[in-house]
């Protein structure tokens, strides 16, 4: 195989660590799986109420559509069968997540706040509902009112796992779950599935790391181009790398996600560290050792990253011609050769050895 089909590889290979999800993952023995019934007013009273977490920004392009949310909620009114939802239950905090189901539920919740939204013009749904605002659906005094009170008093089927989100094995098997219901369409990658059952401030952080405008030179994309949470899986591992390196066990995902579960909430103290870390280690590296015509892969971004982050104080103190030799023949080393990662990317030898060797190279 000739260098150029090897990088080509190499790409497919780091591609797919984005979405694999390698665990064996065997449901815990005190996790309940239960069926029940659930009408559309109550679903969203919970939401209103703050019980159920609908997490709806973890993929803004499979957000459907006015079209899709129109022919739903058309699907509702005509009381059609309608797949079941899953639930995660905390049932010690009594929190709800969605696990599966979001788009739906996001329609509903549209349909019972947004008066002022004029459903789709459609020939292939109730007449009655075509081109309407909410307003006059919602209205007592309107023809079509009896439409929404049909909605609200729906049922729809939801399976709830009882569970509690301070477990680590619990957030696994959900992260699991997760993975296997939504394979279908638009597939879901990993960071955008922590997204959604690691919510909280480590989480809000990444995202906000995402948007500088170092790391997005590095990356040589703009603010407004949707990523896919990528980019933010990348940082992720940046900080799981620099922290426990010592405990990676060779698989991946599991190892991010314990990372985030662990970080889920921390102290200000830890997230302001980790804010200055991320800055001052890619400011260095987009001002000083990429030149602008540098494209690398994931695996020697994650290298480079925790080198220069580990090294960062005495790095800071370098010319940028030392430092890009530096880079250079961390580019050069036997760790990062495309024939050489191709083989197992996320192996433990594999991810210890490039890592190590950028640790290395950028000390003094």
């Amino acid at each position: 195989m000739n260098d150029e089909n090897m990088n080509v590889a190499l790409e497919n290979v780091e591609e797919n660590t984005f979405y694999e999800d390698e665990s064996e993952q065997q449901p815990p023995s005190d996790i309940v799986a239960y069926n029940e019934l659930r009408s559309c007013a109550d679903l969203f009273r919970m939401y209103e109420k703050g019980m159920l977490d609908i997490t709806p920004e973890f993929q803004r392009e499979s957000v459907w559509k006015s079209a899709g949310q129109t022919r739903f909620i058309d699907s509702l009114i005509k009381q059609l069968p309608i797949p079941s939802m899953c639930f995660s239950l905390d049932y010690k905090t009594q929190k709800w997540q969605v696990i599966d189901g979001l788009q739906r539920m996001s329609a509903i919740i549209r349909f019972m706040t947004d008066k002022d939204w004029r459903l789709s013009n459609l020939d292939d749904i109730d007449k009655r509902l075509s081109g309407v605002k909410v307003s006059r659906l919602r209205d007592p005094e309107s023809s079509e009112h009896i439409l929404y009170q049909r909605l609200e008093n729906l049922t729809l089927p939801i399976t709830v796992l009882r569970c509690d989100h301070a477990k680590k094995s619990h957030m696994e098997y959900l992260f699991t779950i997760f993975h296997r219901l939504n394979t279908g369409g638009m597939r879901l990658n990993n960071q955008e599935i922590r997204n959604c059952i690691y919510s909280g401030d480590f989480n809000s952080l990444l995202k906000e790391l995402n948007e500088n405008e170092d790391w997005l030179h590095i990356n040589h994309i703009k603010a407004s181009e949707d990523q896919r949470f990528k980019n933010v899986e990348v940082i992720l591992r940046f900080f799981s790398f620099y922290d426990n390196l010592q405990e990676y066990n060779g698989v991946l995902s599991k190892f991010l996600n314990e990372y985030m579960r662990r970080n889920r909430n921390p102290s200000e103290q830890f997230l302001d560290s980790k804010k200055v870390l991320f800055n001052r280690t890619v400011q260095l590296i987009n001002s000083s050792i990429l030149r602008d015509e540098d494209r690398i892969g994931s695996s020697t971004l994650e290298a480079l990253l925790v080198g220069v982050a580990t090294n960062i104080d005495y790095l800071e103190s370098l010319d940028q011609r030392r430092l890009r030799v530096m880079f250079d023949n961390l580019k050069s080393s036997a760790s990062l050769a495309p024939a050489y990662l191709s083989e197992g990317i996320a192996k433990k030898t594999k991810v210890e050895e490039r890592i190590s060797t950028s640790i290395q190279i950028f000390s003094e």
